[in-house]
């Protein structure tokens, strides 16, 4: 009654059906992996831009504008601005002699890849001025002070950073505030 070729046809569409799920399966797997790349990608991006505007401030003592916004790559990230003595991690983040050194570090309950940041100013930089020292650092329209030593870790925005001289003191000072 039925012909070989309509026994094998059921048969067939199964294998076809099975197939194509494996490669959508595999596809969305695919797309999935690289927006999580790009994702941390652009983390990363957003790190090495406040670390540079850090570098900048402190290194050229000139105000520095920089946009902190990372995309939200994991549940509970931070980013902490972080000094450090631990002169094995120094030397291997920094890459240089030094025993202690400040990093930019990003923290999160998943795996990320995302290493630290050396930021190579002096060790005894200061952003707690806030704390320290309430007077070091004025009003500046639009924006709110900023506390980047904190152990809440950093806010997410548009930062503006500026270096308080004062020839009284002998350690630099980074004045941070970002945008109401």
């Amino acid at each position: 009654m039925f012909s070989k070729g309509q026994e094998e046809a059921p048969f067939q569409l199964l294998v076809a059906v099975i197939l194509m799920t494996f490669v959508i399966i595999v596809g969305l797997r695919a797309i999935e992996q690289a927006e999580e790349q790009k994702c941390f990608y652009d983390t990363e991006k957003s790190m090495n831009d406040l670390r540079t505007a850090i570098e900048r401030t402190t290194q050229n003592k000139t105000p520095s504008i920089v946009r902190f916004n990372p995309p939200g790559c994991s549940d509970e990230e931070q980013f902490v601005v972080l000094k450090t003595d631990y002169e094995n991690l120094c030397k291997r983040t920094c890459m240089n002699a030094s025993s202690v050194c400040v990093l930019l570090r990003y923290s999160t309950s998943q795996t990320s890849g995302i290493q630290d940041k050396c930021i190579n100013i002096p060790y005894d930089t200061s952003f707690r001025n806030f704390v320290d020292n309430p007077e070091s650092c004025g009003k500046i329209g639009g924006y709110k002070k900023l506390e980047m030593e904190s152990a809440l870790g950093l806010e997410l925005g548009n930062y503006y950073l500026v270096y308080y001289d004062n020839p009284a003191i002998n350690y630099p000072i980074v004045c941070a505030y970002i945008e109401e």
